[in-house]
């Protein structure tokens, strides 16, 4: 056998698993949009009505609303989280045990279940008894109804997501930052060069390769965001705080809107793969670009 043959072999197990667990339920879940079926209605799929649904979906005005607010979030969360994550990466740099500690303390809400960060983050904000009001209260400060208030409530929860995701940019920013050839930096330095022009003109061109696959990961991680929707506003109040992610799990899994469910899971996805792809054409353009200086 060949090398190739041998490799293709090799990944056979796991081609057939993928195709089992991703690739059948993707084109039964296509199957279904392209079909009438509400279970509340029947337990049998009806009719085939083509891209009804699809149709149906983008003239949705609920549809519209979660639109907005999930791009808003996703650009919001994944601006703040890049900012953070690596002012943070160059703040801990190093192997001193007092670096070493705070990146562990610092991936601490990347490893917390986001259902819990919501709860937790829900009962701090709590209007009226919550701890970052009383903490306002005490100072004599305005008290926000953070989850109540529409506009408010859709910044919290960019907030919280970015909170969440930032170690997630920190330790990888970190990992780019140490594989940083040191003659190039030493060399700045040795010619007169400040830290502020050493980051502007050497260290942000050669880690922005890897900044843009992490600002892709985190924007279609963002764009796909339910659990903390989920457990902290419920998509409220009224209609203000819904992503795609939480406005097809309410179609498909409330209202048992099977195929209409399935038709917004097809679109959700159409705009990930825009978004990865626009995120890869941006950064293998900059990386030529670099490898033509």
């Amino acid at each position: 056998m060949t090398d190739r043959q041998t490799l293709l072999l090799c990944l056979l197990p796991a081609l057939l698993l993928l195709a089992v667990t991703q690739f059948y339920p993707l084109a039964q879940s296509l199957r279904v949009s392209l079909h009438d079926w509400t279970l509340a209605r029947s337990p049998v799929m009806g009719e085939f009505v083509g891209g009804a649904n699809y149709l149906r979906v983008l003239n949705d005005r609920q549809f519209s609303g979660a639109l907005s607010f999930t791009l808003s979030l996703a650009l919001g969360s994944t601006l703040l989280s890049l900012a953070a994550g690596f002012a943070l990466a160059l703040l801990t740099l190093g192997e001193d045990w007092r670096f070493r500690m705070s990146r562990t303390l610092l991936l601490l809400p990347m490893v917390i279940a986001p259902v819990a960060v919501g709860t937790v983050w829900r009962m701090m904000l709590a209007a009226r008894i919550g701890p970052v009001n009383e903490a306002l209260r005490a100072l004599g400060l305005p008290t926000p109804n953070w989850l109540g208030d529409p506009r408010l409530a859709q910044f919290t929860l960019t907030v919280i997501d970015a909170w969440q995701w930032t170690p997630f940019v920190m330790i990888v920013m970190s990992a780019a930052l140490a594989s940083l050839p040191s003659e190039v930096l030493r060399a700045a330095q040795m010619d007169g060069a400040g830290r502020a022009l050493i980051l502007r003109r050497i260290v942000l061109p050669m880690v922005l390769p890897v900044l843009l696959l992490v600002a892709m990961f985190r924007m279609v991680d963002a764009l796909m965001t339910l659990d903390i929707v989920f457990t902290t506003t419920g998509g409220g109040p009224g209609f203000a705080t819904q992503t795609l992610g939480y406005w097809i799990y309410v179609q498909g899994l409330r209202y048992f809107n099977i195929s209409y469910a399935a038709a917004a899971s097809w679109l959700l996805l159409v705009l990930c793969m825009a978004t990865a792809a626009g995120f890869l054409v941006w950064r293998k353009r900059i990386m030529a670009w670099q490898g033509g200086q």
